[in-house]
């Protein structure tokens, strides 16, 4: 793999990681931790991005350009989503009673346009990049 290609999955992967924070702290911005009732937010963001900022990374070296993209998308999706759940699920509906079914719908719903906005951000910043020839084509 050439320093170009590992310079690219490296801008990549860290705008994606900054979308994703931002989608995590819209999505919940407060609430404690059910397991020490003293973390916050920013600390699962600093738990949670480096694992979403490796996978990218991985995707952007195993998966050729055209592939890459709607692979990024759609493990974008499924990990926010993930994300806002487990927050969601640790973070509020453990000091009340929800259901599992009522925290799916919760998540789901409050979930769209955080999960939108952001996602299309990054697709945004990836279009402007690629045609910046910061990414080129590989």
């Amino acid at each position: 793999m050439s320093l170009k290609n590992i310079k690219k999955s490296v801008v990549i992967s860290l705008l994606a990681a900054l979308f994703g924070a931002i989608q995590m702290y819209w999505f919940l911005p407060s609430g404690l931790s059910c397991f020490d009732a003293k973390s916050g937010i920013i600390e699962a963001i600093e738990i949670l991005m480096p694992i979403q900022f490796i996978a990218t990374m991985i995707i952007c070296v195993v998966f050729q350009k055209r592939t890459r993209f709607y692979v990024l998308i759609a493990f974008l999706c499924a990990f926010w989503f993930l994300i806002n759940k487990h927050e969601f699920t640790f973070r509020h509906a453990c000091w009340s009673t929800f259901l599992d079914s009522e925290i799916l719908y919760y998540t789901f719903f409050e979930s769209i346009y955080p999960i939108i906005v952001c996602l299309s951000a990054f697709i945004l910043s990836y279009v402007i990049l690629d045609q910046s020839k910061i990414i080129d084509s590989s």
